[in-house]
Order: C-alpha cells, then structure tokens, then sequence
C-alpha cells in the first residue's frame, strides 16, 4: 500500500515538474514601423500596385439587398439605405464602390500592408479588405444602422479578431485591434448570412470606410531572436525597403534603419521565433536607380545578414520579382 501511494505521488510530482516547464506562449511584437522618405520612387511602386488591384463597380441603389463578389470571391452586401451622403441623406442616382481584397502575404507586401499592429503585435492574416465609395467625386458615408456586410472565404476557420488599418505620419501603416467589432466563422451552407454557402468564411461588418484586416496574433512556444540586415552604405532607411517574408505563415513585416545607417533590425527589445524560414525581401531607390535582393534563410540565434550588394532592375522589373513572390 506505502508503494501504491509512493508511485502516485512521484507520477504527480513529475506532472507538476513538467506542467511547470511548459513555456508559455509568447505574442511576437515589432516596433512601430518608419517607412522611406515620402519622397522616394518607392512608394510609387505600392500606390501603383493599389490602384491596380482596385476593383470597382457603378452601383444603382436598388429597394433590396445588393451583393459585389470580388476576384477573390468575397462577398460584400448592402442595403438600399447602407450608403449616404456625409449629412446623411439617401443617395440619389448611381454611384462608384472601390474594392481591394487581398488573401496572401505576398499580396500584402506589394501593397505595403505588413501584418503587425501599432504596437507591433505580428499578425496572421486571413484576409484583408479596402472599402471605399463615393458619386462623382464627392465622398460617401455609411449609415451605421445598416453596415455592409463581407464574408471572406477560407481553408481553415482559425478564430479571428478585427483590426482597422491606420496611416501616420510619413506614410507608415499599421492595424489596431477594434474591440467593439467581431469576426464570426461560417461553415459550409449556413444561410444565416451572406457569402459562399460551399466554403468556410470570415464574416463581419463595415460601418466605416477603409482597411480591415482579419487576424489572429502570432503567439510561439520558441525561443526568441533580435535579428539584423546589414546593406551597402548607400542603401539605408531614407530609401530602402527590408521586408521579412515569412515561409509558413500568412505573415509580412518590415525591418527599420532608424538611424539611417545600412543597419536595419526590429528595434531594442524586439524579436522573431528563432528556427522559422524566411525572405528577406529588399528594395530601393537611389539616385534614381532601383536595387533589389532576396536572401533565403532560416533565423537562428542572434541572427545577422550580410548583404554586400544589391542587383540593380528596373522599376518594372521589380514589379515582376515581387508579383513571383511565392
């Protein structure tokens, strides 16, 4: 019997042990992000890419629900009254909706939309969705007692939060978590809302123009790494781009050269999980000419790249490097 009780105890005692080593997971931040002098050529490159991928319809308010199915098959639905004028006032004849929707990481970096919050939390996205409208030029408003709805296909059904899209200062962007507004998961054939009836969705509502973004933060059990790119002297934070591209998930962020020193990293007490692989995706202009690099690596332990020279392209060029992303 003194056996039988001894063997519980140990088997118990080893269970605390490890139950008290299990590492917490940890959510991955970044700093705030400082984006080239608005100046540079390459913020023609992603305002380009914007205007590209800019979907738009000329809508005819109608009595009943209207829905806009994307190239990426979201659907976006609305009401005869969910448009206004900005005093309020029902719409009067046609008017434009704007649409840029966007699945992958890829996607997200050519538009210059990197998956971290202000605060620099790294992201996961499932989706991410520009909405805008307005009649000859003059902008409208969403009447907030009826928002639009969006429903966004996905493989997965990973629980999402919402985030809105915010740009300050000299062009830097960066997502906030809203937390009066809820992503919902639908499954196949649920007619309770809109959207394709054979795949799983992200669902939400807009009762303001812009960016959203649906995400879930990236949380690792791993250790953590700061980590450095080093570029040519001429190549810094006035002119340059240094993207993490990251392998296996939906995830884009941007390093920073704060001191415009060729050093690019993610800022004092920040960090990535150490074993991931990633791209380190560089562009820049300088003096008119455009340089870009694509270095594979995995990130270890206090990791440094050295790039000693970036391959000159032209702009179209890097267009197309950037379009055969995987």
């Amino acid at each position: 019997m003194k056996k039988l009780n001894f063997s519980a105890f140990a088997v118990l005692t080893i269970a605390l042990i490890f139950s008290s080593c299990e590492k917490e997971p940890t959510v991955v931040t970044f700093p705030s992000q400082t984006t080239p002098l608005v100046t540079s050529q390459l913020h023609g490159i992603f305002e380009e890419n914007i205007k590209n991928e800019t979907e738009k319809w000329n809508v005819i308010p109608d009595s009943t629900y209207q829905t806009l199915v994307t190239s990426n098959n979201y659907f976006v639905r609305f009401n005869h009254n969910t448009f206004t004028y900005s005093n309020g006032q029902a719409i009067v004849g046609d008017f434009t909706v704007e649409i840029v929707d966007v699945l992958t990481k890829k996607d997200m970096l050519k538009l210059n939309r990197p998956t971290f919050t202000n605060d620099g939390e790294l992201l996961v996205s499932g989706g991410v969705i520009y909405l805008n409208a307005h009649q000859n030029g003059q902008q409208l408003s969403i009447n907030n007692n009826a928002p639009v709805m969006v429903s966004i296909p996905t493989d997965e059904g990973t629980p999402m939060k919402y985030f809105n899209g915010v740009v300050a200062g000299n062009n830097d962007f960066g997502w906030d978590e809203s937390l009066e507004d809820e992503v919902t998961i639908f499954t196949p054939n649920d007619t309770s809302w809109i959207g394709n009836n054979n795949s799983l969705s992200y669902n939400f509502t807009m009762d303001s123009f812009g960016w959203i973004n649906c995400d879930f933060f990236y949380n690792s059990t791993t250790p953590l790494t700061g980590v450095n790119v080093i570029l040519p002297e001429k190549h810094n934070g006035s002119n340059t781009y240094v993207f993490i591209y990251y392998s296996d998930i939906n995830s884009v962020a941007n390093m920073d050269d704060y001191n415009f020193d060729s050093n690019f990293d993610l800022g004092t007490g920040y960090s990535t999980p150490v074993g991931l692989d990633v791209t380190f995706v560089t562009i820049s202009e300088v003096n008119d000419t455009f340089y870009y690099d694509l270095t594979n690596t995995a990130i270890i332990d206090n990791h440094v790249e050295e790039i000693d020279e970036l391959t000159i392209a032209s702009e179209s060029q890097i267009q197309n490097i950037l379009n055969n992303l995987p």
